[in-house]
């Protein structure tokens, strides 16, 4: 019985050893994705679920190692800020947003990823698309004036929104953003959603271009391709907290056991036949809010590199 309990402290003491080490530290993951329908090359930096988390003074160590990845064109998932933290400055001082908007600094509560959007706007272009934590600012109605506020803030640092829109980064390459109502982000059940759906909030992808879906939840990845998405990048799952060798990902956001996606990189070839019809880059995330754990599961840069079918 000592033994075991002995064992068992080991066990926890290693883990949060790993725990306290792996929330404070990224490393940079590589895809290459080649298309027929790719005419030039691009190399896109993919990034995901920052909640305003800090890696070295206004997040420099992270922009520098963005920066050393000589990026194109730079898209963030969502979920820059944890809106949690929002709820609870307005439950404190309703004004609170009002008087921030006022003053000449950035506020607290998104203070990390502003300074990290400055940076990363000198680099090159930067595209974001919403995730639920920015999203429910709008949902709730006393929240609005800090939906706003982050919105003025981040333009003001030269990032480009992106909702239920498109843009044109390379020739042959469209950019498509989806944002999904709050509906879609329920923490128990799965809404459904059909590729009719997605087409009333963003129209038909154009099959003259090889078009890439920045959206932030991948848990709907097989509408997303029936829809028409050759490649999808997701975020949300933060890498499904604890991950484990062959398995991967060991909870869900739902929350749920060894989610189908946690992280890293899958493909959808329909039942039909025909081949590999889209991929899903699925980036483990920079941060974390409620549950502060990553375990084997560093924050990830994810550099994503496009090109024609003809180049190795």
């Amino acid at each position: 019985m000592v033994q075991i309990a002995v064992f068992l402290l080991a066990a926890a003491l290693f883990f949060i050893i790993v725990m306290v080490i792996d929330n404070h530290r990224f490393v940079v993951r590589r895809y290459i994705v080649r298309s027929r329908s790719v005419r030039s090359k691009i190399r896109i930096v993919f990034i995901a679920d920052l909640h305003e988390n800090g890696y070295g003074d206004g997040n420099d160590k992270l922009a520098r190692e963005i920066a050393a990845q000589d990026p194109d064109l730079i898209l963030v998932g969502g979920d820059l800020i944890v809106s949690g933290r929002v709820f609870d400055l307005y439950k404190k001082d309703p004004q609170r947003a009002e008087s921030t908007r006022a003053g000449d600094g950035c506020p607290e509560w998104m203070k990390n990823s502003y300074a990290l959007m400055q940076k990363l706007t000198r680099i090159c272009p930067v595209i974001f698309v919403r995730g639920n934590h920015e999203i429910r600012l709008d949902y709730y109605e006393e929240l609005r004036e800090y939906s706003a506020l982050f919105r003025e803030k981040m333009e003001e640092a030269g990032v480009k929104f992106i909702e239920n829109g498109h843009t044109d980064p390379a020739p042959g390459i469209r950019l498509q953003g989806l944002e999904l109502p709050m509906d879609y982000y329920g923490k128990f059940k799965k809404t459904v959603l059909t590729v009719g759906e997605i087409e009333d909030l963003i129209g038909r992808p154009d099959p003259s271009y090889y078009n890439i879906l920045l959206t932030h939840t991948p848990v709907h990845f097989e509408q997303y391709a029936e829809w028409g998405a050759d490649l999808c990048l997701c975020g949300h799952v933060h890498g499904g907290l604890m991950r484990l060798p062959v398995i991967g990902g060991v909870v869900g956001t739902r929350p749920s056991l060894f989610p189908k996606y946690s992280g890293g990189q899958y493909f959808y070839t329909p039942e039909a036949g025909g081949g590999i019809k889209s991929t899903l880059i699925l980036t483990c995330g920079l941060g974390m809010h409620t549950l502060p754990i990553r375990i084997f599961n560093p924050g990830e840069i994810s550099v994503v590199e496009i090109g024609p079918l003809e180049e190795s």
